[in-house]
């Protein structure tokens, strides 16, 4: 199993698997997202999109990006979609973790559902802040 960032140049050869692993993440933003808007900040260089590969299958695939606050800068994790979590997640949170070293970053972060602390819990993750909505 690899988890590699895939290069802007070739995200059409990818881009239909990846989409399908990505579309329930996507849907969770309510209407605010759909998946041609991620494919459209992956091809402007809004977002990095990492592929977890398993031999020629792609299992998984994760957004993240670079957001620079005043006083710290930070990799987010915006979108993740696919399967067997378990067996590359581990694997994933070393890999970004390190990536966003050797870019300046003083943490990560993510957004997501509160499912979401369960497995990030084990690798040091803390939830905070909540967020509410209100429809009109």
């Amino acid at each position: 199993m690899i988890i590699s960032a895939v290069p802007r140049e070739v995200l059409g050869i990818v881009w239909g698997d990846v989409a399908k692993l990505m579309y329930k993440s996507v849907e969770t933003s309510n209407g605010k997202y759909n998946i041609d808007d991620l494919y459209h900040g992956l091809n402007n260089g809004q977002y990095v999109l990492w592929v977890i590969m398993d031999g020629k299958e792609t299992i998984a695939g994760i957004t993240t990006s670079i957001i620079s606050y005043p006083g710290r800068k930070a990799m987010a994790m915006d979108w993740i979609g696919g399967t067997r979590m378990r067996e590359w997640l581990p694997m994933a949170m070393e890999t970004l973790s390190e990536y966003s070293r050797k870019n300046g970053c003083s943490h990560l972060e993510g957004y997501g559902r509160k499912a979401w602390g369960r497995w990030l819990s084990k690798y040091g993750w803390k939830p905070e802040y909540i967020a509410y909505r209100m429809e009109l």
